[in-house]
């Protein structure tokens, strides 16, 4: 009889193990994952939201780069000018204040310093056309028989002169006593008398323009080339430096 009470025992042993509770601890994570694979596939919608985002300002914003397309064909055009301008400026300045060849022309022109005021006007509205010392005048050769009454030329007070006046004509003649040609009567506007006569010969040119209050700085560099031109490249490094600055700003 013992013997089979184990025997009827050992099957609800195995009847036992056999019981609902496991069921419940496997269902168990059946339940968590639906919620992990949730969380999972909000976090994998996320990043598709930042991506049309993204393409959404990435398309306004294609306007503005095909705008900017336009601007650096004006921007090389006007820094063409603005630089081509400031070397001319400067190479001119630095060709006029280094030679020391007066008698030298650039394309049938002149370079002169004024050193006094003797063209200064007393009366403006009649004589125009006058200069203060300090100035630079630019002056065209001309033929010595071509200057007219009232022009301003610059002539050699002798034939043998290496110095220059510039006056206005006040008369011209075509005989000088018994001596026939080509003669020239000029006076200063600020002068109350008039010059010495002089030929066809003494002529050098007519003026054309003023560059006013730029012989004191010519006359700089003419005395100090080396320092002239380090400055002058100095302040046009400067400008670059400074319009680069304004143009990324």
């Amino acid at each position: 009889m013992a013997e089979e009470r184990s025997k009827k025992q050992q099957p609800a042993k195995k009847r036992r193990t056999k019981s609902p509770p496991r069921q419940s601890t496997d269902e168990k994570p059946a339940a968590k994952r639906p919620k992990a694979t949730a969380k999972t596939v909000n976090k994998k919608s996320q990043p598709k939201k930042k991506k049309r985002k993204q393409s959404a300002v990435s398309q306004k914003k294609r306007p503005v780069v095909a705008h900017q397309s336009k601007n650096p064909v004006y921007t090389v055009l006007f820094n063409v000018v603005f630089y081509g301008f400031i070397l001319i400026m400067i190479l001119g300045s630095i060709a006029f204040a280094t030679t020391g060849n007066t008698d030298k022309s650039v394309l049938g022109y002149r370079f002169f310093g004024v050193l006094t005021d003797s063209m200064v006007p007393r009366d403006p509205e009649k004589q125009k056309g006058g200069f203060h010392s300090g100035d630079i005048i630019i002056v065209k050769n001309i033929a010595g028989d071509q200057a007219k009454v009232g022009d301003i030329i610059t002539f050699r007070p002798s034939i043998k002169s290496q110095a220059f006046l510039t006056h206005r004509v006040k008369e011209k003649l075509d005989h000088l006593g018994d001596t026939k040609g080509t003669y020239y009567i000029t006076q200063g506007d600020a002068n109350l008398a008039e010059d010495v006569p002089i030929n066809e010969k003494q002529v050098i040119g007519k003026k054309v323009t003023v560059i006013p209050k730029v012989g004191a700085f010519l006359s700089f560099i003419r005395e100090n080339p080396v320092v002239s031109i380090i400055f002058l490249i100095s302040v046009f490094g400067f400008i670059t430096i400074i319009r680069y600055y304004i143009l990324n700003k």
